[in-house]
């Protein structure tokens, strides 16, 4: 069995590489843990704003943002479930932070969610945006443009009068054709 565990929690750790949402665990000091990329984006833009975002290494400069760290600290573990919601809407950043103790070792569990206002919704697209757009079929685009307003599968879905599994089939064919992991990555792509 010990040898099956440093397999298995590779595959874990790949697995959640892909999950199209930003995890974060911090120690009980507040120190990074593990992050994904999402969550490395999701932090950039929280840091920098979206433009000085995309010209950094998410990865190679990552910081935990002053807001998560506060909301941390203000988690209580005498609390039956510790958890708190922290939100910048006008930059389409969301974070769900949980105090964790397993065993004697606390630690906190953060997802990060990261998807432009939908105020944005009438902005033109840049030579670049258009350039990735023609990589898609129109239906393809019809997604593709949903996502990079904000919308989840089931909104998507619904406007488009398709299932969610026709949107998730035509999402993972944006995500090969553009070259992609996630949906965070394909908004960022539309939206500079």
């Amino acid at each position: 069995m010990p040898a099956v565990f440093p397999a298995l929690l590779d595959h874990v750790l790949a697995l959640l590489e892909d999950v199209p949402v930003g995890l974060l665990l911090l120690d009980r000091e507040l120190k990074p843990l593990w992050f994904n990329e999402e969550a490395a984006r999701a932090c950039a833009v929280w840091n920098h704003g979206e433009r000085r975002a995309a010209a950094l290494r998410a990865r190679r400069d990552f910081r935990v943002p002053a807001a998560l760290v506060e909301a941390c600290r203000r988690l209580d573990p005498e609390a039956t479930r510790p958890t708190v919601v922290v939100s910048d809407n006008a930059r389409g950043l969301h974070a769900r932070a949980k105090l964790q103790i397993i065993g004697a070792e606390p630690a906190y569990h953060i997802q990060l969610d990261y998807r432009r206002p939908r105020g944005d919704r009438h902005r033109p697209l840049s030579p670049g945006a258009v350039a990735l757009l023609a990589r898609l079929s129109e239906r393809e685009r019809e997604v593709a443009m949903r996502v990079r307003e904000g919308l989840r599968t089931t909104e998507i879905a619904a406007e488009l009068r398709r299932s969610p599994l026709t949107i998730k089939t035509q999402l993972a064919a944006v995500f090969a054709k553009l070259g992609v992991r996630g949906r965070t990555r394909v908004a960022a792509l539309l939206n500079r």
